[in-house]
């Protein structure tokens, strides 16, 4: 099962919504946060067996995969550490 995140930063107040982590009745493939290392957006990308990931803006592959707590991540407008936001009460199969 997977669930809902955003992504906030208090200082700029950028937000990046809706997005998606978990995976749904398989164990693979899953979505998983990331930081991209080119274009520094956040996000959620496939992970799995024989799968690339990338970044979901410029498809590139030097992403950061993040922990689903992770904190402190850079904002990718202003560089301020930003949080992620759960909303476990909207899931998704």
């Amino acid at each position: 099962m997977g669930h809902t995140v955003d992504f906030v930063c208090r200082a700029c107040r950028y937000e990046e919504r809706d997005l998606a982590v978990g995976h749904g009745r398989q164990p693979e493939p899953c979505l998983r946060l990331f930081h991209c290392d080119n274009c520094h957006s956040v996000g959620s990308t496939w992970l799995g067996a024989g799968r690339i990931a990338r970044c979901s803006f410029c498809y590139h592959e030097a992403i950061t995969l993040l922990a689903d707590d992770a904190a402190g991540t850079p904002c990718p407008k202003c560089h301020a550490p930003g949080t992620f936001v759960h909303r476990r009460d909207q899931s998704w199969e």
